[in-house]
């Protein structure tokens, strides 16, 4: 049953059969770009794959057995601050923050057990909190896909 659940999760952290690859939704994305917000409603892609990133951190800081802080995650650290969307090799470190946590959950689906209970959140079982992980991400790369489509830079087709 462990091999199953490792050859599902993988697919889902990269979108196989579910969504496309997340490194895909922000192909070609520029920093300037990224930060547009297309009405003040909306967040930009920018601040969606920043609040990605920070929550994918902390599950696999939870998932590695580390407490998290999830209150001051959720107070302080859920939006990027004005400074931080100001400098453009900022977004690319962004991007590159992400990827290297979908390598980093990749590795840790091998060697886990799912069943094992994550001290960092209440002890819920490793399972669930990959799950949050996939579903949060699925979730919101999607936003970045329709952000992207209303601002004019993707297709309006169904590939994305």
């Amino acid at each position: 049953m462990q091999d199953l659940l490792i050859e599902i999760t993988k697919r889902g952290l990269i979108g196989n059969g579910i969504h496309i690859n997340p490194k895909d939704s922000l192909k070609e994305l520029s920093a300037s770009l990224a930060r547009k917000k297309p009405n003040k409603h909306v967040h930009s892609c920018w601040e969606i794959l920043h609040h990605v990133v920070v929550w994918q951190n902390a599950m696999i800081d939870a998932i590695q057995g580390n407490d998290v802080d999830w209150d001051n995650i959720a107070k302080n650290n859920n939006w990027p601050s004005g400074e931080m969307l100001s400098e453009d090799s900022n977004f690319n470190g962004l991007v590159s923050n992400f990827e290297q946590g979908i390598k980093k959950v990749e590795t840790l689906i091998e060697c886990v057990k799912f069943d094992d209970p994550m001290p960092g959140w209440e002890n819920k079982p490793v399972i669930q909190g990959i799950s949050v992980l996939l579903q949060h991400n699925s979730y919101h790369i999607g936003q970045i896909i329709t952000v992207r489509k209303i601002l004019g830079d993707l297709p309006l087709s169904d590939n994305y």
